[in-house]
């Protein structure tokens, strides 16, 4: 078997796998999400005070036209006060008077409420917008970042890719059966080598016999590892 080939094959999709797990740790891509999510919760609290600011609209105008319509039964009444004959129809009438007065108070109550609150939304609207050039800046920034890095990366995984088909153009098809089966039986790496008597794969030590069955194994066969099973090229 093509030893060489096949460790530079292994060795090429090792980098590659790093390569993949660094690009979905990059902290440019988490620096972006942050950004993502600091921009969408400035669009929520912005909603949340126009929602405020219209909902108080409302109340105001609200609260205004049922205070027109007091005022106007009000002064009705105190005209009808004027010109009854009896005790007992000017206390009903002054009764109802009153009523309406306390009505109206509770209005009014209701009305400044309402424009408390639309003005503590529009101040806090005001702030908000003043957030929001810092915030596109700093996604613009966060994005930029992460296409940087991640054309960087691009970049080493195209080199690796060239350098792999160099090697993968030495291989025989059963040669390349082999180490895709070797490699997904062992999770990425099926081809390994000796760091002295230890095996890289599974990271044990050979006793000094295998380690000396492996460098005596015919030149043209990859021997096991005696413990994890992978091909050991020398």
């Amino acid at each position: 078997m093509n030893g060489a080939a096949l460790l530079e094959v292994q060795l090429v999709d090792n980098q590659l796998d790093q390569l993949a797990g660094e690009k979905r740790r990059l902290p440019e891509r988490a620096a972006l999400a942050a950004a993502h999510a600091a921009t969408a919760e400035w669009t929520a609290e912005q909603a949340r005070l126009r929602s405020v600011i219209a909902t108080a609209s409302e109340e105001i105008a609200e609260a205004e036209r049922e205070g027109s319509a007091l005022d106007t039964k009000r002064a009705r009444l105190e005209a009808q006060l004027k010109t009854v004959s009896t005790e007992r129809q000017a206390d009903a009438l002054s009764h109802e008077i009153e009523t309406i007065k306390h009505h109206h108070s509770d209005l009014d109550d209701r009305e400044l409420a309402a424009m408390e609150a639309q003005g503590d939304a529009e101040a806090g609207l005001i702030a908000l917008d003043g957030r929001h050039p810092k915030l596109e800046a700093a996604l613009g920034s966060a994005r930029s970042e992460l296409e940087a890095a991640l054309a960087r990366i691009a970049g080493e995984e195209a080199a690796l890719a060239e350098r792999r088909s160099v090697a993968d153009a030495s291989l025989s098809d059963d040669e390349r059966a082999t180490y895709a089966s070797l490699r997904m039986r062992f999770g990425g790496m099926g081809i390994v080598q000796l760091e002295g008597r230890r095996c890289t794969g599974c990271h044990l030590d050979l006793s000094a016999t295998e380690a000396d069955q492996v460098h005596h194994a015919p030149a043209d066969e990859l021997p096991g590892c005696p413990h994890c099973g992978r091909l050991i090229v020398r």
